[in-house]
Parts: C-alpha cells; structure tokens; sequence
C-alpha cells in the first residue's frame, strides 16, 4: 500500500479529515455502546458492559483516528506516528512519574479542593456528581474485574490510544499551527486533560500532559510516552486492586500526600531536573 492514501492533500483537507475521523469516531463509539449495552442489559455499571465499553471507546473514538488520519495524510504513517526506535535516556521518564507522586497530590488537593461560588453552586454539584460516576466506573472495573483485564483496559489500552491521539497527532498539529514546540505541548495537554471532563482533577492531569508531551518531543519515540502513561495508569489500578480486594488499607485518593513542604518542593525539584537531563540528551543527539 502507499501512502498516503489521499495524494497532494492540503492543509485544510488534512484538517477536514482528521475531523471527519474524530467525529465518526467518537458517533460510531456512541452507537456501538448502545447497541452493546441494550443486548446485553441496560446496566450503567454491569462489569461487562463497562469494559466492552471502555475497549470501544479507546479504540474507536482514539486509536482509529489517529492511524487512520496518519495514513490518508501522511507519506510515513509509522515514522509519523513516532514508531521509533527507543532511546535508552528517555526511560528515565518513567522514574520522573514516580518522583513527581508528592508535588502532583499536593497539586490534586489543591484542585479538588476548588469551591464554586454560592451563585454557581448548582453547577459544582453537577460536575461533582460526573465526578463521582467517574471514579465509580474505575472501582467497578478494578474491583469487580481482574487485575489483568483492569491493567490491559484501564492502562494499557489507554496509553497506547491515548498517546497515538494526543500526542502523535494533536500535539505536532499545534506545533505546526503555533510554529512553537513549548506553545503546542501546553495547548495539547489542556485539551488532553479537558477531555477527560474532569475539572477537579484538570490541574493534575494537565501537568503529566506536559511530562508526556515534552517526553514524546524530546524522544520523537511514542514509545516513552507510552510507558509514562501505562506506569501512572497502571500504579492507580494496583493500588485500587490492593484497597479493593482487602490486601492493604490504602488511602487511594493520599497516595504519595504530604504536608511537608520540602518533600514537595525536592519532588517539583527532582523531577524538572530527570527532564532537563533528558533535554540535554535530545540536544547532544541532535548535534551529532
């Protein structure tokens, strides 16, 4: 096959398309889900409904788009997409998911501990209970379904799709329309995080956004991003598993809390400084 598959096509056909693709996407998840849900009992929080429907809407509504997009448009899908080689120094990305834990669930308090104003209380409330069903869907899916089916769905699936959509795709699309890489990954990881229709937990998921951009821009591997998000994903599931099956008393939702400011402080600290080092890795590779 040769790519791609729509020839000489212009910006606003690449643009059209990649809409026409996210749209279709995310109607065909919809009707797939209904017609899933219908045959098989009308049961928002059935196990099984839940994780087809998951299954559905990481493959349809993300991972579809993106490798479609990529080969209607693109001459190399696979070099585009950021199917490369791994470097061994971007692994060093996965460490950066785990010293960031204390800055990043003192940034989650804070946003969750966001109060609207009296006027607006109805609104908080509604936003509060998509909250709620959220957090209820990952606890059916953790503690009713497997440990490997929960790992597969809820961290697997998502990094892949995930990061094929945003990062590969969305991300260079806003570097290329800003003409600025720093302007095109903070755009990206808002758009990331605001897709996930949680305002409460939009600071936290907005700032590993970032550490997964600046990863994939500073790698052009998809591959360490990927990691980044199965670790932090993945991390999440084991400790809901642990909590939920009575193997441990875990405070899921204070994991990693402190109040001590300089662990905080050393946590920002370490963590800008794993990805400085990685900086200045790309650089040295780009000189070569």
């Amino acid at each position: 096959m040769t790519f791609p598959l729509i020839k000489n096509a212009t910006q606003g056909t690449k643009l059209l398309t990649f809409a026409l693709l996210l749209i279709f996407g995310l109607a065909f998840s919809i009707v797939l889900d209904t017609i899933i849900t219908t045959t098989n009992g009308s049961n928002l929080y059935d196990l099984k409904n839940l994780q087809i429907s998951q299954i559905i809407s990481g493959i349809v509504s993300f991972l579809v788009p993106a490798v479609a997009y990529v080969m209607f448009v693109q001459e190399k899908p696979c070099n585009y997409l950021g199917i490369k080689k791994l470097q061994t120094w971007s692994l060093l990305g996965i460490v950066a998911m785990f010293t960031v834990i204390p800055f990043l669930s003192w940034v989650t308090e804070w946003n969750d501990g966001i109060v609207f104003p009296e006027s607006m209380q109805a609104l908080e409330e509604q936003l509060r209970n998509i909250q709620a069903q959220s957090e209820e869907i990952i606890m059916v899916l953790i503690g009713q379904g497997s440990l490997f089916s929960s790992l597969i769905i809820i961290a697997a699936l998502a990094a892949i799709s995930e990061e094929l959509l945003f990062r590969s795709v969305i991300q260079k699309a806003f570097i290329k329309l800003f003409k600025n890489a720093h302007v095109g990954i903070i755009v990206t990881a808002i758009v990331f995080s605001a897709i996930h229709g949680d305002l409460f937990g939009f600071v936290p998921r907005c700032i590993l956004g970032l550490m997964l951009g600046y990863m994939f821009w500073m790698s052009g591997s998809i591959f360490p991003s990927m990691l980044m998000h199965f670790a932090n994903n993945a991390t999440i599931v084991m400790l809901y598993y642990l909590d939920t099956r009575g193997y441990a008393d875990i405070d899921v939702e204070r994991f990693g809390s402190t109040d001590n400011i300089l662990v905080i402080i050393m946590s920002l600290i370490t963590t800008v400084a794993i990805f400085i080092t990685c900086n200045r890795f790309k650089l040295k590779n780009d000189n070569r």
